[in-house]
């Protein structure tokens, strides 16, 4: 071995095993890595899954918490309702078990003899416990009775009480008429009672179906007219206490034809707006025109409701319906109590869910909630809603005819005087092709009658724009700088940039020509374009123009100048 030779192969052996226990060591620290990420994923997945076992151990804890307060305070709520208002629940079913009868006379005196003023004197304040001892003793024909809990009826409610009796006496009257005996007037004597107790400023929605049923006949002929009577004073007192009230509701009735208005539109009719400034004008009167007259218009909107059969059998069982509801109807003590035992009864049903329970409410309170507003607004109210009775709707019709008549009137008329007699059409673009000019075109007519004149026009005009285009193109220097060319070309031909500056002379010429070539084929191309492009645009314009005149005309010959909505 040379001398100061120095053998590190087991230096080499050991840093390559130092090398290999390193790697091995990274690996097991990649490992360890892995194993931490994948016991920190599962230990925040269990960590998710108990905070959401939690969660829901602690929301059905809630729940059934909620549900057993429900199950205890309900107890509480019925011996509450029991203790404060059990006589009225007790005169309910009685009431009901009367009215139920289809006759009154087959009713039990077992029935009667329970109904005595100690029920009245056990529901204080009710209104239906005199009004039940009330009806019991008409039944029993005991008069003084009867007189005594009338006039204390008529104390704690008279306007109930007013139209519970109508609604009694029109059954009343209604037994006797199949019976084969003459009505009595005690139904429009409660009527009369009942509307002249009615505010025209603040009525119910209820109103609308009694007036209905009365108007078609439902309590019996009235022959003095006594309740029209106060329909028909009902406006007069809405007209006086508002000097504008004929104008509002001429106005609110013109807003809603309004909503049935759409712009006109289609190419032709785009054609009109894009080429005539009068459009507006022709849009604002054949667009309400369309709205009155179409398919699914104004006209035949109010025609369909006017038209309706009327259903007097549904009318009879929507009354007393109206009469059941009345009777059921809580009283304003105990609407609260009862509502609270809804409320409760819900939490049971959905098992402790309070939330839901809440909403189930709201929506009932929300479906109980009647706004007073004026007569004429309820019945405005009732003609545009679809859930009120068709009967209901055509008897507001019926009553409120001259105000409709007269908003259509106004509403159709209004743009007739600017309907124009004749239109101009114009022309107008920037130039878009090389050596082009603004172009400018303007025609009139007044129901197309001069369309080939007007196409003939505006083409030959188009003609004339794309000749003075292409007059603006000389080949003058194209051509001269290539026989230039040409010709220095050949003279200097065994000269080489005699050569090179003829070739290139030639060259400009001919890239002039080429040039001038490209720029007349663009040239008639784009006018070819345009004059076809704007005379069909003409055309649809023209073609619009009639439309829009013979709408007119056809409207005008079938209705005249005001033709009434409302034709009864």
């Amino acid at each position: 071995m040379p001398e100061g030779y120095v053998d590190l192969s087991g230096v080499y052996s050991r840093l390559s095993d130092i090398s290999r226990e390193i790697r091995d060591v990274g690996n097991d620290v990649i490992d360890v890595h892995n194993m931490v990420l994948r016991f920190k994923e599962e230990t925040q997945r269990e960590i998710e899954e108990i905070k959401f076992q939690l969660e829901e151990m602690e929301r059905k804890q809630r729940l059934r918490a909620a549900l057993q307060r429900a199950i205890s305070e309900i107890v509480r709520v019925r011996q509450e309702l029991e203790d404060k208002f059990g006589a009225n629940k007790l005169v309910r079913e009685y009431m009901l078990g009367i009215l139920q009868a289809n006759d009154l006379g087959l009713i039990t005196k077992s029935t009667i003899s329970k109904c005595t003023e100690e029920l009245m004197i056990s529901a204080p304040g009710y209104w239906l416990a005199p009004a039940l001892i009330a009806l019991a003793a008409w039944i029993s024909d005991n008069k003084n009775l009867a007189n005594r809990a009338l006039k204390e009826a008529m104390k704690r409610d008279e306007e109930k009480t007013c139209l519970l009796f109508a609604l009694v006496t029109r059954r009343v009257n209604a037994g006797r008429i199949q019976a084969g005996k003459p009505a009595t007037d005690a139904t429009f004597q409660w009527l009369n009672r009942y509307f002249s107790l009615q505010d025209p400023t603040r009525m119910r929605a209820s109103i609308v179906a009694y007036i209905d049923a009365y108007t078609n006949g439902v309590f019996g002929e009235d022959a003095d007219h006594i309740c029209s009577d106060h329909i028909n004073n009902w406006m007069k007192i809405l007209m006086d206490r508002n000097p504008n009230f004929a104008e509002e509701q001429k106005q609110y009735w013109i807003n809603q034809f309004s909503g049935y208005c759409a712009s006109l539109s289609g190419d032709k009719f785009n054609a009109l707006r894009a080429m005539s400034p009068q459009f507006p004008l022709i849009d604002a009167y054949v667009s309400k025109i369309n709205a009155a007259e179409g398919e699914t218009g104004i006209r035949n909107y109010i025609k369909d409701i006017v038209n309706q059969e009327i259903d007097r059998n549904k009318l009879v069982k929507d009354i007393d319906e109206q009469l059941m509801k009345l009777v059921k109807q809580y009283d304003e003590k105990e609407t609260p109590l009862r509502d609270e035992e809804q409320y409760l009864n819900y939490v049971k049903e959905f098992e402790g869910d309070e939330e839901l329970a809440t909403a189930k409410m709201n929506d009932i309170r929300s479906g109980r909630k009647d706004e007073n507003v004026d007569f004429a607004q309820r019945l405005n109210e009732s003609i545009l809603n679809p859930e009120v009775d068709a009967s209901a709707r055509r008897t507001a019709v019926v009553l409120l005819q001259g105000f409709i008549n007269d908003a259509f009137a106004s509403f159709i008329s209004a743009d007739k005087e600017s309907y124009p007699a004749s239109i101009d059409l114009y022309v107008k673009e920037e130039a878009k092709v090389v050596f082009g000019k603004p172009f400018a075109w303007k025609g009139s007519t007044e129901n197309a009658e001069n369309r080939k004149e007007l196409v003939e026009s505006l083409q030959k005009q188009y003609d004339e724009a794309e000749k003075a285009a292409l007059a603006q193109i000389s080949d003058e220097e194209g051509k001269k700088k290539k026989k230039v060319g040409t010709i220095v070309a050949a003279t200097t031909f065994f000269t080489i940039i005699g050569l090179i500056v003829g070739l290139v002379i030639r060259n400009k010429g001919v890239k002039m020509l080429r040039k001038n070539e490209s720029n007349r084929r663009a040239i008639m191309t784009y006018y070819k374009h345009r004059k076809e492009q704007f005379t069909k645009l003409l055309n649809n314009a023209l073609d619009a123009r009639e439309s829009a005149n013979k709408t007119v005309e056809e409207f005008m010959a079938a209705q005249g100048d005001q033709g009434n909505v409302v034709s009864l």
